[in-house]
């Protein structure tokens, strides 16, 4: 386990499998975790939490897989934080114990002006949150580095057919993306993206078998 400051005030926590992010100041003087890994990396996640930053006022969780939500019940006896999830992610809602104070919707604007992309496809709601005042895309799998694949760092791709419930949609929708500017996109599985990430999805989009733009 590693924990990395990838941009001003915004800290990646690297597990074996995945990691996730905490945003200081998102909200003004509050700190948001995104996503909590597997069950087995909750208590590491607390202690982690506890020493770099404290202490957690919310938690947003992605989409349904057990390696974003799995450290949840840690992180909500721990911390009590305000917690946020897609109203339609029921894959999520079958999974916890908890009744989120907030459900939100594709294109909703969350507190500290995160506005919320659905890209269904990994997931029936996956999320992508767009920090519209720093142009910082947080993927919520909808988006992987390519290294991932074995494939160069620096470029992006959609997860793996194996882990997606629908993977033609996976891509297709991905295209949903490119209406929206931003500069650098956070990942959970392979490298961020720093330059040009909009360009390269555009690039990797174009060459695909199916394009929905005229």
């Amino acid at each position: 386990m590693s924990v990395e400051e990838v941009t001003d005030g915004i800290h990646a926590i690297q597990f074996e499998h995945v990691r996730v992010y905490v945003l200081e100041d998102v909200p003004e003087g509050k700190t948001t975790l995104i996503d909590t890994g597997f069950e087995e990396n909750g208590e590491e996640l607390v202690d982690t939490i506890q020493r770099e930053f404290g202490s957690l006022d919310r938690v947003i969780i992605t989409h349904g897989d057990h390696g974003h939500h799995g450290g949840l019940e840690h992180v909500m006896d721990a911390f009590d934080p305000e917690l946020l999830a897609a109203s339609n992610e029921e894959k999520l809602h079958e999974a916890i114990q908890y009744v989120p104070d907030v459900l939100f919707d594709d294109q909703d604007v969350l507190a500290g002006n995160v506005r919320v992309i659905q890209i269904p496809g990994h997931t029936p709601a996956t999320s992508a949150l767009l920090l519209q005042d720093r142009g910082i895309l947080i993927s919520g799998d909808a988006l992987d580095g390519a290294d991932r694949a074995g494939l160069p760092a620096g470029y992006l791709l959609p997860p793996p057919a194996l882990f997606n419930d629908d993977h033609e949609a996976a891509e297709i929708n991905l295209y949903d993306l490119l209406q929206y500017d931003f500069d650098a996109v956070l990942v959970f599985h392979g490298s961020n993206v720093y330059e040009n990430p909009k360009q390269k999805l555009d690039d990797f989009l174009v060459e695909r078998e199916w394009d929905p733009r005229p």
